[in-house]
């Protein structure tokens, strides 16, 4: 009867104290195997685990049969499936929920998390629950990885790797099935996901709801990142199958639903030791990020458009922020789209803009990028990402005041070809007088192209020697992938942002000292792509910047005499 309530505010089950649990009890568990429809399958409690003073909270040993659940058994996603068992009056009260796996074959014998433990209210285990930290030790949450959806198969690779390295596992999916879904109540037993981001990109933890109370609701049945207080998208979710796996042996190779975050219902308020809670109704702050892409030799050009949630006001609970896990992610899967893939030889440019309420100009930079075969396989170009990551990191090392961030735009281009000429020789068409500019002929050799020249002027120092000297021209290599190529954020918690080393007005641990600081600190990611020349004449005189084409790296270097008049 439960299952047949009305879709709005869902009023509190009745529960059942840990103290009444007892082996044998046979329940029915809840939960989503595909779209929407919440399924119920047998949950026999084979013990209670009892706590200890190693912070070991009590748990519920459970074993699941019927033939749905055995077919694949529990895993990722199933975290929160409540289960209810009668009470000596006949009436079904929820007990507790799934919570973690304990590494046995075909993934049906688990702990669930008392109730109570979620709730926030004391627990008592009966008198003659066991004592098993063994088991506790093996236990593993059944909710931790983070689905994305809207990437394509050529980043997921790269953003798997690199979720590897931060010891996650991460899922990825379809963006929405191909016809429309409603928006789903938030029900015992209803899949839900805990959001970074929502819309042509989407990050989500998935589980199930596992207790509501009116617009309160409690799932997962164990922690996102226990980080306390948070202000993360709360959102139904649509499952498409579940990947059946019955080793169970780590969190990359274990059952799991492969399900893709849905409608934004709420905001997930609370990440505690035992579950996550959350409200109905409002929506956490959220940045839009826009990425638009432009293929000049093709014409077309495509958007995309992400809500990242915003958790600046209460402090980075997780150590970093969510739009320093999408936005590279999203620029990223933006340039490979507008190219078809991920080619190792490839250019193309970046303008960020970031808004904030604190200051009248945005901040940002723009920079190029020449890649002849740098990138790792998957990835499209590890400078973009590294620039893109540093903007996001002096971000979130901003702590000495409010920060509001209204917006974030991505401007790029990029075509499959690299846009180089590797100068091959200089030479000065004529003398020149002190103070003013020769003309100098280049020979360029483009990659895997013709030679041909180009015609600059180069500027002479008004204290030049006269007579002959010497001109150096340097040009500016080739990006190539950096010795510790960067990694891209794809936890929902992660180690604090470290400020970039021209953070020289405040601490380490503060970051920026103003709004105008931080511009500053996100400006001088620019980098200067152009040639520089040095002139010899006796001793070296400083470097200028001569010529910058817009259109072609010039690499390499090459020296040329010019005849100095007074």
């Amino acid at each position: 009867m439960w299952l047949a309530h009305s879709p709005g505010a869902w009023a509190g089950d009745p529960i059942m104290p840990l103290s009444q649990v007892h082996k044998g009890m046979t329940c029915t568990a809840y939960s989503v195997f595909s779209g929407t429809e919440i399924e119920g399958f047998t949950a026999s409690v084979v013990d209670v685990i009892a706590g200890d003073a190693g912070a070991q909270a009590p748990a519920i040993l459970i074993r699941l049969s019927g033939s749905r659940i055995e077919a694949t058994g529990a895993g990722n996603g199933f975290s929160g499936s409540p289960i209810y068992c009668p009470d000596a009056n006949g009436v079904q009260r929820n007990i507790g929920a799934i919570s973690q796996g304990i590494g046995q074959y075909g993934n049906t014998e688990l702990l669930a998390t008392p109730i109570e433990s979620m709730l926030g209210q004391p627990v008592v285990p009966p008198s003659d629950a066991r004592r098993d930290p063994a088991l506790r030790r093996r236990a593993r949450n059944l909710s931790e990885p983070l689905t994305i959806t809207g990437v394509s198969a050529p980043l997921q690779g790269y953003l798997t790797r690199a979720a590897a390295r931060s010891g996650r596992a991460l899922y990825f999916a379809p963006s929405r099935p191909l016809y429309t879904f409603p928006p789903q109540t938030l029900r015992p037993g209803a899949a839900v996901a805990v959001g970074l981001a929502s819309g042509d990109v989407t990050a989500g933890a998935i589980g199930t709801v596992s207790y509501t109370d009116g617009n309160r609701v409690w799932a997962f049945g164990h922690p996102l990142d226990s980080a306390g207080r948070r202000s993360l998208l709360l959102e139904d979710a649509y499952v498409y199958d579940v990947i059946n796996n019955p080793l169970g042996l780590s969190e990359a190779a274990t059952t799991y639903k492969l399900a893709a975050p849905g409608h934004d219902l709420g905001t997930l308020t609370g990440d505690g030791a035992s579950a996550v809670t959350g409200v109905l109704g409002a929506l956490p702050p959220r940045i839009a990020l826009h990425v638009l892409a432009l293929r000049p030799d093709t014409g077309r050009h495509l958007s995309l458009n992400v809500q990242v949630a915003d958790e600046r006001d209460v402090g980075l609970p997780a150590g970093s922020s969510a739009l320093a896990t999408i936005a590279p992610i999203a620029i990223s899967e933006a340039a490979a789209s507008i190219l078809g893939g991920t080619p190792p030889r490839h250019s193309g440019s970046l303008c960020l803009n970031i808004h904030v309420r604190e200051r009248a100009r945005p901040v940002g930079f723009c920079n190029t990028y020449v890649n002849a075969g740098g990138s790792p396989a998957g990835v499209l170009d590890t400078t973009m990402l590294a620039d893109v990551s540093q903007a996001m990191g002096v971000l979130d090392s901003y702590q000495l005041a409010p920060l509001h961030i209204t917006g974030v735009e991505g401007n790029l281009q990029f075509v499959p070809a690299v846009r180089q000429g590797v100068l091959l020789g200089a030479r000065a068409l004529g003398p020149v007088r002190r103070g003013g500019r020769v003309r100098v002929a280049l020979t360029l050799q483009r990659p895997l192209g013709p030679r041909h020249t180009r015609t600059i002027t180069v500027p002479i120092p008004r204290g030049a020697r006269p007579g002959l000297d010497q001109v150096t021209l340097s040009g500016t290599a080739a990006d190539s992938a950096p010795s510790s190529a960067p990694t891209t954020t794809v936890t929902l918690g992660s180690p604090g942002a470290t400020p970039p080393a021209n953070a020289n007005s405040a601490s380490a641990d503060q970051g920026p000292a103003s709004p105008d600081e931080l511009a500053h600190q996100i400006a001088t990611i620019h980098r200067y792509d152009g040639v520089t020349a040095v002139l010899v004449d006796g001793h070296k005189r400083g470097v200028r910047r001569v010529y910058r084409d817009p259109n072609l790296r010039i690499s390499g270097s090459a020296s040329f005499s010019v005849r100095v008049r007074r």
